[in-house]
């Protein structure tokens, strides 16, 4: 796999295991009392003590402008147009939910924090910074997380068929956030523990997360935690305490919300400042648990060499504990985590009820998990600080918005010390975006530091004044910056369920079922819902909708029978270290269920699979089960037609010859086997710098992998044959363009194309079009050309957030165009 860049930024960032304590300049130091604070790489490092409101004070004096600053921050987060009034709603919203539901030693630090703050002139829209401003920057990430714990709490109405029943969205899940890791025992190189994590983050707020705060309270234990202006808590979360606890968290599938729980605030700073153990870490976390802001919790005591890994969902939990020998995936001395969600149970918490709308619980690996495996299997009984380090600076744990990385080891933590890098782990400056200058004025960009040892030793006396401040309004206002891909899809249209019940597969050959009996019914919702109009019936362009909404299945099997391999549905083997078994199941049973419904009839299958997904709501299914209600159902003898989709494979040829086996974005599954080719044959200037562009854009959309770039004249047959081929250029402007040209959906002239028996002939017009490989149908090739120099270059860096689609028209001054490209399907798809 290609992690070259990777690794040897990894290798140039990597450290010696020891190094000598960082001494601030004296000059730097800022002093209220006891408290200090001093810049280090990046990170402002704060120390408090003493009693509650006293050790707030101290933080709010010190941290006075960044407080502030990060108020604004997140009113401009919540309402960029209107700062002021969209953070009075978060404050009632706070103060409503939240203000009484923490414990009053952390209401009463809140209270100093504010006033401390205030005393050295903090404000927000004219007023003193107050207690609900300190509360709410505390309780951003269970406010981000409410409405999706509210989808998540049933109603009683799940289930039920009304006569006018209301389109719903079916939202999108937010974007991932961060990777964790513990590890001990036959995983490290000393046998000791060795302890990580990283952030991924939004810029703007990402400016505000460098704050190492150092709490020596009255009560409890010493307490050494990443976090930002105004927190008590760290919220990314990574923290230490001196009876040698480390904890650490993903955040996972969110569960429902309960009103009556305590805020996670006010329990995990409870946690790390008086827990001795795991044990006791764990109780406090579950006492009065709210629900919001559902995590993975990492935990690790040093005295014991036990770690932990605690899933916290909101009345379902599940423990994995090393003294137990328990292990996920058969990790021994290892656990990971990347915000998926491991146990059935607390996944099932993210369903309001099962007898709604169908979702899809089957555990699959994500890029990142594969990762972690892939890591452990090379560097397992090795491991130690330089390996979280090396992981760290690996795509796709260090993704592009990858906003820190921090590391500890026994010898270190009992020293209270870790290894901490603040900005992107591989280097690169994080520019905001052209959108994201216009939203937030004070967005600046986030450049990388080197690592650094942070710990907790006092700086020496000398110059430092406790009246210095740091002005953040000052910010410069970097060049304008074009805009970056983004993650997320265009919103799906509002849909009626088209069948109700979440389903969990009892057997590996049955997970086929659970998913695509979940996602299927998305294609089939959509599909009601476009034949509401007034003859009952679908357009042209509505069929050409439902096409678009079954391709992606089409090619995420092909994708994954392509890469290792088919297998028959009946065989499919689950494998933590691969995605292709999920792809092929997943992709392949959506058109099972797809060609079944049109062989029993459209009201027929839907009644079955709604009568199905009730009698078996949260149960384990079996396919004969299955099989043996739909012939009932339809009247129908099926074995033929089970026979040849579950136990054969490949897909019946009038299926496979409907359209091409690729989207125009199937490389993104497999970017450490992508190549960027760019023409030279003309306007090769505009060309090479289009590559340049889609590298970069490539990167950005999270997975932060380096597609490498080769000219059509440098380029071997070896590239060729081992590669998703990514051309830039038009068949007259690019070689392999011009060779391959009879492979792809698309006719080009000499500045023309053709698709689908229309013709697009402006100079400004582009296509991107898929298709397999002619010279390895493993690997798909894509041709992104524009008719001119300009749109080639405007069109290419697209590419990664184009719709999944066989062909991608973007004709001038007009919207994109997905399409599949019909070949023979009959468009009435039901009466």
């Amino acid at each position: 796999m290609r992690f070259v860049c990777a690794l040897l930024l990894a290798l140039c960032a990597l450290s010696p295991s020891f190094a000598a304590d960082f001494e601030p300049d004296p000059s730097s130091v800022q002093r209220h009392g006891t408290a200090y604070r001093y810049p280090q790489a990046g990170w402002i490092v704060v120390h408090i003590e003493g009693e509650p409101y006293s050790r707030g004070v101290q933080h709010g004096r010190l941290l006075a402008q960044e407080i502030a600053a990060n108020v604004r921050c997140f009113a401009a987060s919540q309402c960029s147009k209107s700062p002021a009034e969209g953070w009075k709603l978060t404050r009632t919203l706070v103060n409503s939910l939240f203000l009484r539901r923490f414990d009053r030693e952390y209401l009463d630090e809140m209270k100093g924090i504010a006033d401390g703050a205030t005393a050295a002139g903090a404000t927000f829209d004219g007023r003193a910074i107050d207690l609900t401003d300190i509360a709410a920057l505390n309780c951003w990430e269970e406010i981000m997380t409410l409405d999706s714990a509210l989808e998540a709490l049933p109603t009683g109405l799940e289930g039920v068929r009304f006569p006018k029943e209301s389109a719903k969205e079916v939202k999108k899940p937010k974007s991932s956030r961060c990777s964790a890791f513990a590890a001990n025992g036959p995983a490290t190189k000393d046998g000791k523990i060795v302890f990580g994590h990283i952030t991924m983050s939004d810029l703007y707020s990402a400016n505000h997360y460098n704050v190492w705060l150092d709490i020596k309270p009255a009560k409890g234990r010493r307490v050494a935690m990443q976090t930002y202006p105004g927190g008590i808590q760290s919220g990314l979360d990574y923290y230490l305490n001196d009876a040698g606890l480390l904890i650490s968290e993903t955040t996972i599938g969110q569960t429902r919300f309960d009103v009556k729980g305590m805020t996670l605030a006010s329990r995990i700073r409870k946690a790390i400042q008086y827990a001795e153990n795991i044990d006791q870490a764990i109780a406090i976390l579950n006492d009065g648990n709210n629900g919001l802001y559902t995590n993975e919790w990492l935990l690790a005591d040093i005295k014991t060499n036990e770690i932990a890994m605690f899933e916290l969902g909101t009345h379902k939990t599940k423990l994995w504990r090393s003294s137990k020998n328990e292990w996920f995936g058969g990790t021994e001395g290892f656990y990971w985590g990347c915000n998926n969600t491991k146990d059935l149970d607390v996944r099932l918490e993210t369903v309001a009820s099962v007898k709604g709308r169908p979702v899809a619980t089957v555990f699959h690996p994500s890029d990142r998990d594969r990762m972690w495996l892939k890591l452990y299997d090379q560097h397992r009984g090795k491991m130690d600080a330089d390996f979280g380090k090396l992981a760290f600076t690996t795509a796709p744990l260090a993704a592009y918005h990858s906003a820190d990385a921090k590391v500890t080891t026994t010898d270190m933590a009992r020293q209270m010390k870790t290894w901490a890098l603040y900005g992107p782990p591989l280097g690169r400056t994080w520019e905001p975006t052209k959108d994201e200058h216009e939203k937030y004025s004070e967005i600046r960009p986030l450049v990388a530091n080197p690592w650094t040892v942070l710990h907790l030793g006092k700086p020496a006396e000398g110059e430092g004044s406790a009246s210095a401040e740091v002005d953040l309004t000052a910010v410069l206002k970097p060049a304008d910056a074009g805009g970056s891909a983004s993650d997320d899809d265009d919103a799906p249209a509002p849909t009626v369920p088209a069948w109700h019940g979440t389903i969990h597969p009892k057997t590996d050959a049955d997970i086929w079922l659970a998913t695509a009996f979940a996602k299927y019914e998305r294609v089939v919702a959509l599909e009601k819902t476009l034949k509401k109009g007034e003859d009952g019936k679908l357009s042209d362009a509505d069929h050409e909708k439902v096409a678009l909404a079954l391709f992606p299945f089409r090619s995420e099997y092909e994708l994954g029978a392509r890469a290792h391999g088919d297998v028959p549905l009946s065989r499919i083997k689950t494998d933590l270290r691969r995605d292709e078994w999920y792809r092929i199941a997943s992709g392949k049973g959506v058109l099972l269920l797809h060609e079944l419904r049109q062989k029993v009839g459209h009201e027929t299958f839907d009644d079955a699979m709604d009568r199905f997904g009730k009698d078996n709501a949260g149960k384990p299914v079996t396919t004969a089960a299955f099989r043996a209600i739909i012939e009932k159902a339809s009247g129908k003898e099926l074995s033929e037609f089970f026979e040849s989709w579950l136990e054969q494979t490949g897909l019946p040829s009038d299926v496979r010859n409907r359209s091409g086996p690729f989207a125009v974005t199937s490389f993104y599954a497999e970017l450490d086997q992508t190549l960027i080719v760019y023409g030279t044959l003309d306007e090769t200037p505009t060309n090479r710098e289009a590559a340049e562009a889609l590298q970069q854009s490539i990167r950005a959309r999270h997975a932060n992998i380096t597609v490498p770039i080769k000219t059509d004249r440098d380029v071997t047959s070896d590239d060729l044959k081992k590669n998703h081929l990514l051309l830039i250029g038009r068949p007259d402007t690019n070689s392999i363009t011009a060779r391959m040209k009879k492979s792809l959906p698309v006719t080009f002239g000499s500045h023309s194309f053709v698709v689908n028996k229309t013709a697009y002939a402006h100079s400004g017009s582009a296509v991107a079009a898929a298709a397999a490989n002619p010279d390895n149908p493993r690997y798909s090739v894509v041709v992104i050309a524009g008719l001119e120099a300009y749109a080639t270059w405007k069109t290419v860096p697209q590419l990664p957030k184009l719709p999944t689609a066989e062909v991608v028209v973007l004709p001038n001054g007009g919207s994109a165009k997905p399409l599949v490209m019909a070949r023979g399907e009959a468009k009435q798809t039901g009466p």
